[in-house]
């Protein structure tokens, strides 16, 4: 029994290594071909294909995983809608000679740009709102589809990008290269961290904020005024609103809206701070100390969520995308 116990244990390891061979180790890629196989990875929609290539920071994390509708949302038409036109980029990608110890490759990127059609689609959401009241603007879902199903600007560029950092030697660093990564998210890239703030004060007056990441790049403020509520006349309410409209229509960046009937002050403002100078906005009285010190000099979402809230609003922000711990 012994001697068949021996025969059929070396029979079963036999079988064992002949169905199953050992791991074999990844394949070493040159510079030139890490950047190479990103790119065809994300032409094709290869999530799992280009993530060994790029930093946990990346914004194709945000870009790849928006476009699953069980984590992106109601944002994931848009991200796919966007791709799908991403698709028809080119490249041509070659390593730089004399550069190879910094991991240095070439590389020409041509792709079409949604940045503009984007932000044309939420200016004229914003002024749907204005103008009509509704959801247009708020909606951020849908203006960004309507954007990336626009027309894109073709862009192309050169950049000598590098490969290899504290992540590995074959990952892309996204800080050094973040220009380049940039431009692949076709314009996308701001609004991969954009949310819609809703502030709603006691009186009656709600503010809607749009932001990428901190900074503010469109606000809407609607106000309600009745005879029967906050105790004007007819009479007031009329002045008010010529004075509003008198006032704030020749502003650059605002819109206005405001009509008074029946005992009832509608005010609406729309703020385009791409539009607007912050100068002419706090001689109005329309911001304060809430200016950010980043790029733009535009305003703190942080801060002015944080001056709404001490002035008694109260304040829900929206991503939209569904793994969002907001």
């Amino acid at each position: 029994m012994k001697k068949y116990s021996v025969i059929l244990l070396t029979f079963i390891l036999l079988l064992t290594f002949t169905a199953c061979e050992l791991p074999k180790p990844p394949v070493e890629l040159s510079d030139e071909e890490v950047v190479v196989t990103l790119l065809e990875a994300f032409r094709d929609g290869d999530y799992e294909g280009l993530t060994p290539y790029i930093s946990d920071d990346n914004p194709l994390h945000l870009f790849f995983t928006g476009m699953d509708e069980e984590i992106g949302g109601d944002l994931a038409p848009a991200y796919q809608a966007l791709h799908e036109q991403l698709k028809s980029l080119t490249f041509t990608a070659e390593a730089v000679e004399g550069k190879e110890a910094w991991g240095t490759v070439a590389v020409t990127l041509s792709i079409p740009d949604y940045g503009k059609a984007i932000y044309t689609a939420m200016a004229k959401a914003l002024g749907d709102q204005v103008q009509n009241s509704g959801s247009a603007f708020s909606d951020m879902p849908a203006w960004l589809l309507q954007g990336v199903q626009g027309e894109g600007e073709l862009r192309e560029e050169t950049f000598e990008l590098h490969v290899g950092n504290r992540d590995g030697n074959m990952v892309m660093d996204t800080n050094t290269n973040r220009s380049f990564f940039a431009m692949l998210c076709g314009g996308l890239k701001p609004y991969l961290k954009a949310s819609v703030t809703t502030c709603t004060f006691p009186n009656d007056t709600v503010w809607e904020l749009l932001a990428q990441g901190d900074e503010i790049i469109a606000m809407l403020s609607t106000e309600l005024l009745s005879t029967a509520k906050h105790g004007y006349t007819q009479a007031q309410l009329d002045e008010t609103a010529a004075v509003f409209m008198e006032t704030l229509s020749p502003v650059d960046g605002l819109i206005v809206y405001a009509q008074a009937e029946d005992g009832l002050l509608t005010a609406r403002l729309g703020i385009d701070m791409a539009q607007a100078s912050t100068f002419a906005l706090n001689n109005l009285g329309l911001i304060s100390d809430r200016i950010t010190a980043g790029s733009n000099g535009w305003l703190s979402l942080d801060s002015t969520i944080s001056s709404f809230t001490r002035d008694g609003a109260s304040c829900e922000t929206e991503n939209f995308r569904l793994d969002s711990e907001e």
